[in-house]
């Protein structure tokens, strides 16, 4: 059955027209309307499972889960009333709560390098809060980098607001290319206190590129630091270093670990991390019990349901999917990445028709993002796999027909 199309954005666009008079680019710069603008939804209303309803009252299946965070799907009753009971008994206080070593005993159960913790808010705090650690322990300042890090001004590539003397302070690094970081180490010799590396991406390292890494930086005195904020508790329970048999020195998590709930923390080698208690880090929502409480729910759910084997069947289901459909309409396309973070890439010259099949999914209710990874979820069941691969056949057909 062919899918009907009877969609409006109109209150979508009012609302962001008013945003631009009241909000700074008119909101968050990764939210701001830029996909397939005039087709994908601005404002969303209410989330259940993993769909979303837009404030025209649009439904999606949704394949970025809020980029990342909603691993359990919106609404996830076992998380939430958790959460819901947390906040009658108080969400913070002026001392330390026992959750927050429940949850790191927890940690250090599921996660290879995890001997102890630190909590911060966001992943930028994370990855920052890693930097400064890794630059106490060494003694060294530089940093290199491999992959999105955040938006704090030790990692962010871009030019403006950023003191030069900060910017100089951080090399980048292309991502499996063991060549390139080998000649930054050994030009800085003594110099680089911590390389952050995003493990996982595109397709992931090729050959023995991440024991290499770890080599090479164990020869140089480098702190290893997987930045997990995406891959955590979505490859395998103990993180993307638990799928690869890696082991770094330190860790970022955050995103899934809450189920959209506020929690991110570094994690790392005792003879790391006691070394580090003199080293201010502190904020005043570091640790709060929402997220910790949050975590704890995550977690035993994803063990109860095994969350992990049914991320990555149903990740497997859709990229053979798709990947069948843009087969049987000769298009040039294919999919990158893993189960748990796929995503569909278009052939050179097929930017037109990417756009407009993009397009076309959102006018029937499935909410890819051209430009990031996705993120699949328990909850994206067969029924829900299925419709979408229904809806993505009827837009790729539609799409040809439009370019």
């Amino acid at each position: 059955m062919k899918t009907e199309i009877t969609r409006s954005l109109k209150k979508s666009e009012e609302l962001f027209e008013k945003a631009t008079r009241l909000l700074v680019g008119g909101g968050q710069g990764h939210k701001r309307p830029g996909k397939v603008h005039g087709r994908y939804p601005i404002y969303a209303v209410r989330g259940e499972g993993v769909k979303f309803w837009d404030a025209d009252g649009n439904e999606y299946i949704d394949y970025l889960c809020a980029f990342g965070p909603m691993l359990l799907g919106y609404g996830y009753p076992a998380v939430d009333e958790a959460v819901k009971a947390r906040i009658d008994e108080g969400m913070i206080f002026n001392i330390h709560h026992p959750s927050e070593l429940e949850l790191a005993e927890k940690l250090c159960e599921l996660i290879p390098s995890c001997e102890m913790v630190s909590y911060f808010t966001g992943g930028s705090g994370a990855t920052t809060g890693a930097v400064k650690i890794a630059r106490a322990f060494t003694g060294r300042e530089k940093v290199i980098r491999c992959g999105y890090h955040g938006w704090h001004d030790w990692c962010d590539s871009g030019e403006r607001g950023i003191p030069r003397c900060v910017k100089e302070l951080t090399i980048g690094v292309p991502y499996n290319d063991i060549d390139a970081l080998r000649e930054v180490l050994e030009a800085n010799r003594d110099q680089i206190a911590v390389f952050m590396l995003e493990a996982f991406q595109g397709d992931g390292p090729t050959g023995t590129y991440l024991a290499d890494v770890k080599e090479l930086c164990a020869k140089h005195g480098v702190i290893l630091c997987f930045d997990e904020v995406k891959t955590g508790f979505r490859f395998a329970m103990g993180g993307f270093q638990q799928y690869c048999g890696i082991t770094p020195d330190l860790s970022c998590f955050g995103k899934a670990l809450g189920n959209g709930y506020d929690i991110s923390l570094v994690c790392g080698k005792r003879e790391i991390m006691e070394t580090v208690n003199d080293v201010w880090i502190a904020a005043t929502f570091h640790g709060q019990l929402l997220g910790v409480t949050a975590a704890l729910a995550t977690i035993r759910e994803m063990e109860r349901i095994d969350g992990i084997s049914t991320i990555w069947r149903q990740g497997k289901r859709l990229m053979d999917g798709l990947e069948e459909i843009m087969r049987s309409h000769g298009v040039n396309a294919w999919m990158i990445g893993q189960p748990p973070m796929p995503r569909l890439k278009f052939g050179e010259g097929l930017d037109n028709l990417r756009d407009e099949f993009y397009a076309s999914t959102a006018d029937r209710g499935i909410y890819f993002d051209p430009g990031h990874c996705w993120f699949i979820s328990p909850m994206h069941t067969d029924e829900i796999i299925e419709r979408t691969l229904q809806a993505s056949d009827e837009a790729i057909g539609e799409a040809l027909k439009r370019v």
